[in-house]
């Protein structure tokens, strides 16, 4: 194992690892992350039954991914909501005698083995000091490397995780229905790869699964009733959104 994880951490990357091998906790994960839910609503929103979600949440509260927090509804009575506790990124490096669960991915080192003319001893122990010693610096160096990029990376998945946050919150703020967040958001993220700041109700309705005059209904809406969407036609009559 590369890098300086303590043992008992890495029991907990493990157990991390095990909750993510489920789709269902992914996708609780994933509804998490954008914004807190409580049991009933996950429940709904993955159509699982709540004594599964509630197993779910107290693993994740467990391993200590998420937290659960009382808040008071104006509907209701106390309600207990999930909260990510924790931003994270996993990254499995495999290779000749590395398996690190901390660093970029590595390349396989792999040892070339050639026959060797017979020497005698003293000449071939200085070879062998001089080949263990080159690489020993070299794998000293490209751990230098892995560590000097990871904190990095970590600086821009921070960065990338505040963004993300200030998003949510503005949706949350003028956005009142769940669906509705939930469709602002997944045009945010398709127009991340758009270079041109667009994209179409076809693709937009084939890609979220939604009915295409249903999804087109709630696009007018939100387009009317808020600032987040704005749409134009092609003369093809073709709807293209933007945020």
């Amino acid at each position: 194992m590369l890098g300086n994880t303590e043992e008992d951490q890495e029991l907990d990357v493990f157990e991390i690892l095990d909750f993510l091998s489920n789709s269902t906790r992914r996708k609780i994960l994933e509804l998490l992350a954008e914004e807190d839910l409580y049991s009933f609503q996950l429940s709904r929103l993955l159509d699982v039954s709540p004594r599964i979600i509630a197993k779910y949440l107290a693993e994740l509260e467990n391993i200590g991914i998420v937290s659960m927090v009382d808040r008071v509804s104006d509907k209701g009575p106390t309600r207990k909501y999930a909260k990510l506790n924790q931003a994270f990124s996993l990254i499995i490096d495999v290779g000749q005698n590395t398996f690190n669960v901390n660093y970029f991915s590595t390349s396989e080192v792999v040892q070339d083995s050639s026959k060797e003319e017979s020497k005698k001893k003293q000449e071939l122990k200085i070879q062998i000091s001089k080949e263990l010693a080159n690489i020993r610096d070299c794998v000293k160096e490209n751990i230098v490397d892995i560590q000097k990029l990871d904190s990095q990376r970590k600086v821009f998945v921070q960065e990338i995780n505040k963004a993300y946050i200030r998003l949510n919150e503005l949706v949350e703020k003028t956005v009142y229905v769940y669906q509705d967040r939930d469709i602002i958001r997944s045009i945010f993220k398709i127009l991340l790869n758009k270079p041109e700041n667009k994209v179409s109700l076809t693709e937009l309705a084939s890609r979220m699964r939604i009915w295409r005059g249903d999804l087109s209904n709630r696009l007018d809406r939100l387009a009317n009733e808020t600032e987040f969407i704005k749409y134009e036609k092609d003369r093809r009559g073709e709807v293209w959104y933007s945020i």
